[in-house]
């Protein structure tokens, strides 16, 4: 008897087995980012997070006011700079009179506007040249807060700032590829 009960536990136990299912897990491979990329982007987000507290200090505590280098100061009157001129330059790119260029910077594209008016190609060639001077400036920070010297480093560093000015271009923003070649961006 307690042979027949051992078999049909067992019985019980591997038919109870065979109609439970076993589900695997959703493997999903992502873009994850490089070492380097997440320094790069940490030390940007760094910097516009110290240009904030830094102009919050300095309107509200004028006798505490901190001192800074002259490349660290140029750097936060960069970041403040561009989020001055963010909405001229959302324009100029909804516009398609500027694009995003595969080095991270902005490029001109005429138009019949930027070609008969002097007064508004004046105004786009002054703030391209601006906001192209304001990145350069972070650009060169991250690179010597990270102490990255290398060609190599430098062309990763360009191709990150250029993936992440791709990032936050608006839909229809002209965006160079790296062949070279021009789109209107997507989603």
């Amino acid at each position: 008897m307690k042979k027949t009960s051992f078999f049909i536990i067992t019985f019980a136990a591997f038919a109870l087995l065979l109609h439970c299912s076993v589900k695997t897990p959703e493997v999903q491979i992502t873009g994850e980012k490089t070492a380097l990329e997440n320094q790069v982007l940490g030390t940007y987000q760094q910097i516009e997070s110290d240009a904030y507290v830094i102009a919050s200090t300095r309107a509200f505590d004028s006798e505490n006011a901190v001192t800074l280098s002259a490349q660290k100061q140029q750097v936060l009157e960069a970041v403040q700079n561009r989020k001055f001129n963010k909405d001229d330059i959302d324009e100029l790119k909804r516009d398609k009179v500027v694009g995003e260029n595969n080095k991270g910077f902005l490029q001109v594209f005429p138009t019949s506007r930027y070609d008969q008016d002097a007064d508004y190609r004046r105004m786009v060639d002054n703030l391209v040249v601006e906001e192209n001077h304001d990145r350069e400036a972070i650009y060169e920070r991250v690179v010597a807060i990270n102490e990255l010297s290398s060609e190599t480093d430098s062309k990763k560093v360009d191709e990150i700032f250029s993936k992440l000015q791709f990032d936050n271009s608006k839909p229809g923003t002209l965006i160079q590829q790296p062949n070279g070649n021009w789109i209107d961006k997507t989603e």
